[in-house]
């Protein structure tokens, strides 16, 4: 297995109020299996510093690693990724959604690679971003406040403030398949789709 990521650390979103889904998410088990447990052990696999952001740390405290509240109450993903830049190693950090049961330790290391001489690293797949499953610097932070500052709550709002890595389906086939690595879980239902 290839070293651990050390420069970039990870962080998972977890703040959701799991309205669609009817109960909490990130602690409902698949196969036996909380969801975002299967997050952390994928993110295991790839960085050596792993955090939770969620305003309810507590339902956490049986995870044993570090849970940050939002700064900014109430702003969903922008909320969670400003969190994210705020605890981010000098390189960057890599947010991740905690619905995701099939991410790929490859792809996320793949897309660590890009890194250099960019401020976002995101998959771009039937024209949407993954926002929650991408690296971000620390050079985002002040755009990040500023979208924030103007009302703004899509996570693109601040893209043409900084410099933007695409990750198009065709770069990401071959190593994962996107219809699976970026399946996420809204409602009760889409478990059936295992």
């Amino acid at each position: 297995m290839p070293p651990l990521i050390d420069d970039i650390n990870a962080f998972v979103v977890a703040g959701g109020k799991s309205r669609r889904f009817g109960r909490d998410k990130a602690l409902f088990p698949v196969e036996g299996v909380p969801l975002i447990e299967r997050v952390l052990s994928v993110l295991g696999e790839v960085f050596t510093d792993i955090a939770i952001i969620a305003d309810d740390c507590g339902r956490f405290a049986d995870f044993d690693i570090p849970c940050h509240p939002d700064i900014v109450k109430g702003w969903g993903p922008l909320g969670g990724i400003l969190t994210a830049l705020h605890h981010a190693r000098p390189r960057g950090c890599f947010v991740v959604a905690c619905d995701m049961p099939f991410l790929s330790s490859s792809l996320i290391r793949g897309m660590a690679q890009l890194m250099d001489g960019s401020d976002v690293v995101i998959p771009f797949l039937d024209g949407n971003f993954e926002a929650l499953h991408a690296f971000y610097s620390p050079n985002c932070r002040e755009a990040v406040l500023k979208a924030i500052d103007r009302g703004e709550r899509r996570v693109v709002s601040f893209f043409d403030k900084v410099r933007v890595r695409r990750v198009e389906a065709g770069w990401i086939k071959p190593i994962a398949d996107p219809a699976r690595v970026f399946f996420n879980i809204n409602y009760l239902d889409d478990l059936e789709k295992f």
